[in-house]
Order: C-alpha cells, then structure tokens, then sequence
C-alpha cells in the first residue's frame, strides 16, 4: 500500500534528481529521501528510479507515479486555497482588508 506522504518525496527527487537536493528542499535529511523512496519501490514492486551517476532518473513506472504524485500537489494546493478562502469569509475578512 502506497503511502500519500511519501508521494511528495518521489516528486522532489524527480524535480531535483538528486536524493539530497530533495531533502534539502523538504527540510529533512538525505537519508530519510533515502528511506521514503525505498519504502515506495518496496510498495510498488519495482524501481521508481534508475540510479546513474549524473543522479535520479524516474523509470516508466516513476514516471507514472510522478505524474500522479503532482496531480495530488496541486489537488492538495487547491484545497488550501479553497479552505483560507472560506476562512476569510467566515472571519469577515476580504482580500481588500489586507490591503
């Protein structure tokens, strides 16, 4: 079974190409990239990446997962911004406000 936060861990590393830039950019350390990227390839099976020595590169599946990955970022950022909108709504406050 796929977890969804380690998601976001496949989809730094495929924006980055490399387990530390991700982490560095996710503000955890490299092994904990290290561990969440094992964690999906044991769920799903196979390798989400090839490992080359000029960094990561998603395979057919990891790009699937990727993709996917990235369609549940912006569903996710989108759901924010619905729920600060209602918020500001509900407090009376109006984008002019801040202004």
């Amino acid at each position: 079974m796929l977890d969804w936060d380690d998601l976001r861990f496949v989809l730094a590393v495929a924006r980055t190409g490399s387990a530390l830039r991700a982490a560095r950019g996710l503000g955890v350390n490299q092994t904990t990239v290290m561990r969440r990227m094992a964690r999906i390839e044991e769920a799903a099976g196979a390798d989400v990446f090839e490992r080359k020595q000029s960094g990561y590169h998603l395979t057919a599946l990891g790009q699937r997962i990727a993709a996917t990955a990235a369609r549940v970022e912006d569903e996710v950022k989108a759901l924010e911004s619905a729920i600060d909108a209602e918020q500001r709504m509900l407090s009376g406050h109006s984008p002019e406000d801040s202004q």
